[in-house]
């Protein structure tokens, strides 16, 4: 990024007509003849003479100044503007192009070679933009670059800058050749690493095909940019979804002259006498992504440029993606984007996007009209400033959330002051997003605040989404790459403001920063990193806990805001408590604090109360005035303490007022009064309520909070809990019976810091948002986790994390066993599959078993929970197709596809949003997949050897890889779901089914997709690792490819072949091809360049009887 703003500052000086004479190209145009009548003359004058810098316009056919295309050629390092493009006294763009694309106008432009001080061509790309807006100023056609080696980074460099130009609102007429840019063809153009050969290696092999040998300083000077190479190319992958790209290679070596010692460097092939052949290696040439298509061309470098007749090879190619390129979508390809357009809102929506704000109580009365008065607050006159973020800040529960909704569903108000000021003359759009950290990962996350503001716009601008998602739209759905991944969102995000930042105004209402979470990145924290910490004299709210991970959370976000507010087009309003990192963040901005705004807010709050609920109460003007000083600006404080008293007689009603703590949390604040005044039975119940809450998977629903509360065991019996609900089912009443209890007990034994959230969900697939148990504000969440006030508290007893994860695991499976009392577990249409929230369940309830696993000392139980969780589901599968009528006649139901449904499992028919489901003929596999080793072994054992050995080579396959490439519904339910099939399983799974008698030697077809499951972990164009990357990320992605190697080790160990061949495909749709390789080498090439794995690959290369000799990449 800061590369990016030296550029702009550089452009900046070039607008202003002040860039150095000596380096900017000549700002007359040269001209190579109008049209196809063109002499041979007036070409040979042109190509004879030296090409300089700048833009030569070698054929111009265009009607007018607004139709048809330019075409803009760049040349290779040390090339020229001409002769580059030139073979045989032909020069093909303005030979050929110009008579076989109709309205065409073909600019050819000059530069010379050397770096910037940022290390890549950055200046060459400021000339590249200054010259190319000059000679299109007046038009708006549209532009396809071809470039040529490395002048395919002086166009990515150019495009980057033009487009965060755009974003940024820096010299939008120089940024206008962004959105005009339709195509790029890369020839020969290095673009990311090769195998073990960093990407600046390949850059300056390239440098060395040139048609002059680049100085040695100048090789080294390439090798040592690596790292700006590499975000350069970052940048274009965001920016450059919308732009169809061709990436050629040559197929044919170069030879050139150079050094024994240079020919060792480069990995070229020595001929003698100083000379070597050379090509650019395959893999660097071209990038995975929907919109690049990849060309190999039977011939040299330097020809990769040239064609002297249309029979040349390549020539044919090039003249259909441009023709292609430059032709816009006909009518019915603009018809046809609708349905794509709802599957895109449909994969950016998440079930619980609104549930925060939902759950947040209105404005009582007039209390929050105040913040939109002008004269008595600073946000009316910060909606016509050009300040891009206003600070609302405020102590925990100072009612910053209820003040946000207010301003949020005030948008009629709200709007019409934005117009009359800075949105004036823009296309405003609103987005809010309300963090939460007591719900799921994606409600206090990245991905989250990305996926519900984008959601928001392109709603009500469904035009925009072909801008967003463009290459989503000429791609297979569900897409094979993971559509809600952090890069994909962030390129949607940066590409509406790359292509409308003229007239886009964007206003982001973002509450609770201090509440987001940086989930994403989880897993690079220890655990202590997450333990919160306190001052020694901590008795107030001033210094609530704090854990590494919450702190560097808020910095992240509070950089991410100020990152975006550089934009012009985009104002904030964000809300937090008074945490010293936004204190810094912040303090160049307008700021409005809340507590000294509520003291009069308050007053009327507990007025209104008072007068509802205890009416006629004596001198209750000075009481409320009392109360909302004692509250030091803390609603959520006066709220509490006006239910703890509102049932008090007269005569103690002051007193108990008077007596109450000041603070919320802390030994001694208002929270621990509230628990204090429970019975010791009931402050245990609390107790075990609160840490089940605490260790589930996420919100738990009411009813699988009730289930886990009673724990796993009968009291009496000591049998599991959920073997008796088969002798004893719920029915309907029953279940209303017990979440009616449970929501009492929650306001009983919990005080009313735990609540069932109300409102229906906007999902009809999943359970009633008011049945998810959440905290009722974050302070009550992090003054619950203190172990201290458990401790203080006589009617507490420790809790065991196991015991309370087998409730949790009951719970979930008695759940499943009472869902159909609500609803059908499982859906017929559009196919036979789970509900998404009965799937979230299992999940759940395996989640909680794999805690249990590793650490269990009651087995017998834990297999019999597992086994009644098996035996429900598969019972639920069977009732609801035996239940199933067919709408319309269908003889083949009862008599075919009936029976062939009910022999089939029920864990092979998981939900997906992408994507077929995993194929799983029985319980063990999804226990394999969720690492349930010793349940399975236990399992195993149980049966006879032959039985056994079936078994276990039946398992085999799910161990040594994935068994699917989709993604379950249940990630928009749950932000934190993640799929079973993605992962590789624990490692010890190998050792026990090989003893158990499998065998590798029996399938192929294992050992085939066990060797390209490697692609998962190893290949950057994986869903999975694009998914591990941003998710879990290092650890899971680490901990998953020490997986398969050991994987891949075990079976070439029990006789896997390494020399059978291997069909590899790479790439999607017409960009789709298939290439053969030998297992030994399929795993070399998938292990080189990883110096972590080097000694493996070498016991393998041994086990494969090679001898083991790796490079490692440097």
């Amino acid at each position: 990024m800061n590369r990016i703003k030296e550029t702009l500052a550089r452009i900046a000086r070039a607008a202003r007509g002040t860039r150095d004479p000596s380096t900017s190209s000549s700002l007359r145009l040269d001209r190579v003849g109008r049209s196809s009548s063109s002499t041979l003359d007036s070409r040979e004058k042109v190509l004879l003479r030296p090409d300089g810098r700048g833009p030569l316009v070698l054929f111009d056919g265009s009607p007018n100044s607004e139709e048809g295309i330019d075409i803009v050629f760049v040349h290779g390092l040390f090339g020229s503007r001409a002769g580059s493009w030139t073979k045989a006294g032909v020069c093909f763009p303005r030979d050929f192009l110009g008579q076989d694309i109709p309205g065409v106008r073909i600019i050819a432009w000059g530069w010379t070679g050397a770096l910037s001080s940022s290390g890549t061509f950055t200046d060459q790309a400021e000339s590249l933009l200054s010259d190319i807006s000059r000679i299109r100023s007046g038009t708006t056609r549209p532009i396809i670059f071809v470039s040529h080696g490395l002048g395919g980074l002086v166009v990515k460099e150019a495009l980057n800058t033009a487009a965060m130009s755009r974003i940024y609102g820096s010299h939008v007429e120089l940024g206008n050749v962004y959105p005009r840019t339709i195509g790029c063809v890369f020839l020969g153009t290095p673009h990311v690493r090769s195998g073990k050969r960093p990407l600046g290696e390949c850059i300056a092999l390239t440098a060395l095909l040139s048609p002059t040998m680049p100085t040695p300083q100048l090789l080294r000077a390439l090798r040592d940019s690596e790292k700006a190479f590499e975000s350069q190319h970052s940048t274009f992958l965001m920016i450059s979804r919308d732009i169809r790209v061709v990436c050629v290679r040559e197929k044919l070596p170069s030879t050139i002259t150079a050094s024994a010692e240079l020919a060792r460097d480069i990995g070229g092939m020595e001929l003698g006498r100083g000379t070597i052949q050379l090509m650019l290696p395959r893999d660097c040439a071209a990038y995975e992504s929907f919109n690049v298509g990849r060309i190999d061309v039977l011939v040299t470098h330097q020809d990769l440029a040239k064609a002297k007749s249309r029979d040349d090879p390549g020539y044919a190619q090039m003249v259909a993606y441009l023709t292609k390129a430059a032709m816009g979508p006909t009518a019915a390809e603009i018809e046809a984007r609708e349905p794509r357009n709802q599957e895109i809102l449909n994969a950016l929506y998440f079930d619980t996007m609104t549930e925060r704000e939902s759950r947040i109580d209105r404005a009582y009365g007039e209390t929050c009209d105040w913040v939109l008065t002008p004269g008595l607050s600073y946000l009316p006159k910060f909606f016509k400033s050009d300040e891009p973020v206003l600070w609302i800040s405020g102590n925990a529960g100072s009612g910053k959330s209820t003040l946000m909704k207010h301003i949020w569903r005030s948008e009629k108000k709200v709007k019409q002051q934005l117009f009359e000021g800075w949105a004036s003359e823009g296309d405003l759009h609103m987005a809010c997003f309300f963090m939460f950290e007591g719900g799921n990962r994606i409600q206090k996350s990245y991905e989250g605040f990305l996926r519900s503001v984008l959601y928001q716009i392109l709603s009500a601008r469904r035009d925009l989404i072909r801008i967003a998602f463009s290459s989503f739209f000429d791609a297979p759905w569900p897409p094979p790459v993971l559509f809600t991944s952090i890069s994909n969102l962030n390129q949607a995000f940066y590409s509406i403001f790359a292509h409308m930042s003229d007239t886009l105004r964007l206003f982001v209402f973002i509450d609770a920063l201090d509440e987001y979470r940086i989930m994403e990145r989880k897993d690079h924290y220890e655990p202590k990193e997450f333990d919160l910490t306190y001052e020694d004299k901590d008795t107030g709210d001033e210094t609530w806990g704090q854990s590494k991970w919450a702190m560097d959370s808020h910095a992240e976000i509070a950089k991410l805001v100020g990152s975006m507010a550089n934009k012009d087009n985009i104002k904030f309003v964000v809300t937090s408590r008074e945490l010293p990192v936004f204190e810094e963040a912040f303090a160049e901005f307008p700021r409005i604090k809340l507590q000294e705004h509520t003291e009069r807010s308050i007053t009327q709050y507990v007025a209104g109360r008072l007068e509802d609920e205890a009416p006629g109460l004596p001198d209750s003007k000075n009481l409320c005035r009392e109360v909302a000083q004692k509250s030091r600006g803390d609603i959520l404080w006066a709220r509490l303490a006006i239910d703890m008293v509102v049932g008090c007689s007269l005569r103690t009603l002051r007193s108990t007022l008077d007596s109450l703590p000041t603070h919320l949390g802390g030994p001694d604040g208002l929270y621990m009064r509230m628990m204090e005044n429970l019975s010791l039975e009931e402050q245990q119940s609390a107790s075990r309520i609160f840490h089940i809450v605490l260790r589930a998977q996420q919100p738990p629903s009411l009813i699988t909070l009730a289930f886990a509360e009673e724990g796993y065991l009968h009291p009496t019996t000591n049998e599991i809990r959920i073997a008796g609900d088969n002798d004893h089912p719920y029915n309907n009443a029953a279940i209303q019976k017990l979440s009616d209890q449970m929501q009492r007990r929650l306001y009983t034994c919990c005080a009313g810091l735990l609540v069932a959230e109300t409102g229906p969900s906007t999902n009809s697939n999943t359970v009633e948002t008011g049945q998810r148990v959440v905290f009722v504000h974050q302070t009550a969440k992090e003054w619950v986790r203190r172990a201290d006030i458990w401790q203080r508290l006589p009617g507490c007893t420790p809790h065991d994390d196991i015991e309370l994860d087998f409730s949790l695991l009951s719970g979930c499976a008695r759940h499943i066993k009472a869902f159909e009392v609500l609803r059908p577990p499982i859906l017929a249409w559009p196919s036979w599959r789970f509900r998404p929230d009965a799937w979230l369940l299992i999940s759940n309830a395996l989640r909680y078993a794999e805690r249990i696993d590793g650490k269990v000392s009651d087995l017998e139980r834990y297999c019999q929970l597992l086994d009644e969780l098996d035996s429900t589901c598969q019972q639920a599968w069977v009732a609801t197709l035996k239940n199933h009528k067919p709408l319309h006649e269908d003889p083949d139901w009862y008599d075919v596809r009936l029976p062939n449904y009910c022999r089939k499992h029920w864990a092979g028919y998981e939900p997906m949003d992408a994507g077929k489901p995993p194929k799983r003929k029985d319980f063990l596999a999804l226990a394999i997949q969720a690492n349930l080793v010793r349940y399975t072994a236990t399992k195993l054992d149980r049966l006879d050897a032959e039985a056994k050995r079936k078994k276990a080579q039946e398992l085999l396959p799910y161990v040594v890889s994935p068994k699917a490439e989709g993604f379950s519904a249940c990630a928009g339910l749950g932000g934190d779901y993640w799929d079973f099939h993605h992962d590789m399983p624990d490692s010890r799974f190998l050792d026990m089914l090989f003893e158990a008698g499998a065998t590798p030697r029996e399938d192929d077809k294992m050992w085939t997709r066990a060797l390209k499951a490697g692609r998962h972990y190893f290949s950057r164009g994986s869903v999975t690792m694009t998914h591990l990357l941003e998710t879990s990320s290092s650890t899971r992605l680490m901990e998953n490819r020490e997986r398969w190697v050991a994987a891949i080790k075990a079976l070439l160990q029990h006789g896997a072949d390494p020399h059978i061949d291997i069909q590899v495909t790479a790439g999607s749709g017409e960009n789709q091809s298939t290439t053969t390789i030998a297992a030994v080498d399929l795993i070399r090439e998938t292990l080189e360049g990883e110096p972590e794995y080097a000694f493996e690959l070498i016991e393998m290369e041994m086990l494969m009887g090679r001898r083991g000799s790796v490079g490692i990449a440097r």
